[in-house]
């Protein structure tokens, strides 16, 4: 999914950047494939991404964010990819709404 600067903090690519490569040593931490190296499976160059394990992007702590190669990215958020489609923008909007309250 696209990422909506609005959604995330001021200092996100600061947090990114340290969920990256001081927690999870520049290492996916689902498959374990290097930053910069090629993948095994897809033989693309792995950029490292930042993903919220629970999906919701309102807690950016330690503990809720990993970082994962593009492929294992891809792949966790494809069943929160399939509601949106499914349900529409609004649906989801509106969930993360009521998470607010």
């Amino acid at each position: 999914m696209p990422i909506n600067p609005a959604r995330y903090p001021e200092n996100w690519k600061v947090i990114s950047l340290y969920i990256r490569f001081e927690v999870d040593k520049g290492k996916c931490r689902f498959c374990g494939v290097e930053h910069g190296k090629p993948h095994p499976i897809t033989g693309s160059l792995v950029i490292l991404t930042t993903a919220h394990l629970d999906h919701k992007l309102i807690d950016h702590s330690e503990e809720n964010l990993a970082a994962l190669c593009q492929r294992c990215h891809l792949n966790f958020d494809r069943a929160y990819a399939n509601q949106s489609r499914k349900y529409g923008k609004e649906y989801l909007d509106l969930q993360l709404s009521l998470e607010l309250l």
